[in-house]
């Protein structure tokens, strides 16, 4: 579960948010031609890396453990359930 605020928002840049995202169109196809170029030129996708510190990468684990419904994610109690898996095809080789 997510925490409370701390902070109350300022309403007034609450309401020039709203009023920016209102008048806010989209890109023109001459704008959108250059944030391509722009990205094809600089190539950040070779530039990026994940967390490189322990601390980094236990904190983007932490990110996914915030949004997930119970206290294991799917792929916990999936690789528990085949381990469970695994010891009920042993249990039946050794019966036989």
């Amino acid at each position: 579960m997510a925490d409370e605020p701390t902070h109350t928002p300022n309403p007034k840049r609450v309401a020039a948010g709203r009023r920016n995202r209102r008048r806010w169109t989209g890109f023109t196809s001459a704008g959108l031609k250059r944030l391509r170029e722009s990205a094809l030129r600089a190539r950040p996708w070779e530039h990026s890396t994940g967390p490189r510190t322990a601390a980094g990468k236990a904190k983007a684990a932490a990110n996914g453990k915030a949004r997930q419904l119970g206290p294991k994610s799917v792929r916990q109690i999936r690789a528990e359930l085949a381990d469970l898996g695994e010891l009920v095809a042993q249990m039946r080789a050794a019966r036989e």
